[in-house]
């Protein structure tokens, strides 16, 4: 994602899914119970991407973390990321 494109594009997929993540409890359950499965899970996460647009990059890497069942660390992970791009930008960190 270091393309400028793509890492606006993929910061923009990211905040549309931790915004779908602050608006649904049902999606937080999802993506920190282990009572799901690693196929239940991917299955779902690609569905609600999918309907979401979040495609490319993201999708790929939300399937990712889906399969290997990581969901729970997604919110770190887009921090860590955020961090990352403002850093790229040149942004100071407040």
């Amino acid at each position: 994602a270091s393309q400028a494109n793509s890492v606006s594009k993929v910061e923009a997929d990211l905040n549309g899914f931790e915004a779908l993540l602050a608006g649904s409890a049902d999606l937080t359950r999802l993506i920190n119970s282990p009572v799901f499965s690693s196929e239940d899970q991917a299955k779902a996460i690609a569905a609600i991407a999918d309907k979401a647009g979040i495609t490319g990059l993201t999708g790929n890497f939300l399937r990712v973390v889906a399969k290997n069942r990581r969901l729970f660390a997604v919110p770190g992970m887009i921090k860590a990321f955020r961090q990352i791009a403002a850093e790229a930008r040149g942004e100071a960190a407040a």
